[in-house]
């Protein structure tokens, strides 16, 4: 089931498509929740209130036209090596600093990335192939963070020139929500760099839907139901140190626009609502996009809606 929602904005002429679909995992693998991405259609790309926007498995036509550009398909392949060696170094920085996030949740999303993007290769019957190269010996979590940084960064701007460029429907939806996730990756890697090593994510039910059940409008998870992995994008718990004041909320929302690359968008007002912060999305006109709840324990964010 789809459902579509369009908030138009006539001053600056800017169409927010936020989709939301059903989440269908891949076999032996549990869910990872989504929510609709702003922009987030056909020939578009942007932000959602489903801060880890995308699908969790994508449905994929078993055959779709070939793509007539050799350009676009060259450069199809081109991402998908460089997704293969984002995920070989995120699995060998994870394992060799043994550290739990954000690697445990970007992970699982790289390798669903390398299978989408081959089932469309195989849907338009041509050949996925592209050699990658080893990875690099990071000596520090600080340096396998900024390489994470860099990786995803040199991701965005190829994946938006995909979906532009795309020739059927199918394939702009799969590549848009790859867009999406990958753009959170980017603001969970630049988090984890500039809190350092003290700060992390919250454990519990429903991060990204967990191991389980669960998509809606959470940022970087569903609606909280499911269970496994942790909730939200914060600290690793509410002993972990202070709360979470005005002013951090304030850069993880800025992590986040910034990451949009959506140049009609900004911060609004932040209020203090009890225990989490209120934050506002707006256009440059200032109509308002979105409003967005952060918990000042967890720093788990959530549509306000």
């Amino acid at each position: 089931m789809r459902k579509t929602i369009f908030v138009i904005s006539l001053a600056l002429a800017v169409t927010f498509f936020l989709g939301t679909v059903t989440v269908q995992s891949q076999p032996g693998r549990g869910g990872y929740g989504m929510g609709p991405g702003m922009m987030g259609g056909y020939g578009g790309y942007g932000m959602g209130p489903g801060m880890m926007g995308g699908w969790d498995s994508a449905d994929i036509p078993s055959k779709l036209p070939a793509p007539k550009s050799t350009e676009w398909v060259q450069k199809l392949r081109e991402i998908l090596t460089l997704e293969k060696r984002s995920l070989a170094q995120y699995q060998a920085d994870q394992e060799k600093f043994n550290a739990y996030m954000p690697y445990m949740m970007v992970i699982p999303q790289e390798e669903n990335h390398i299978v989408w993007i081959e089932q469309l290769f195989k849907a338009y019957g041509l050949p996925a192939d592209g050699k990658v190269s080893p990875v690099v010996q990071t000596g520090t979590l600080t340096e396998s963070y900024e390489l994470s940084v860099k990786m995803e960064t040199d991701l965005l701007p190829r994946y938006e020139w995909l979906v532009k460029k795309a020739e059927d429907r199918d394939t702009a939806q799969v590549l848009n929500a790859i867009l999406l996730q990958s753009r959170w990756h980017l603001v969970m890697f630049e988090h984890a760099l500039r809190m350092g090593h003290g700060y992390g994510y919250s454990r519990g039910s429903g991060m990204m839907g967990g191991y389980g059940s669960g998509m809606g409008p959470g940022m970087m998870g569903g609606y909280g139901s499911g269970h496994g992995m942790g909730r939200g994008y914060g600290r690793q718990s509410q002993a972990a140190g202070k709360s979470i004041d005005a002013k951090e909320a304030e850069a993880m929302m800025k992590d986040y626009l910034k990451s949009s690359r959506n140049p009609n968008l900004k911060l609004g007002k932040i209020k203090d609502v009890g225990g989490a912060f209120e934050a506002e999305i707006r256009t440059k006109k200032n109509d308002l996009v979105d409003r967005v709840h952060i918990d000042k324990a967890t720093g788990y964010i959530r549509s306000a809606y």
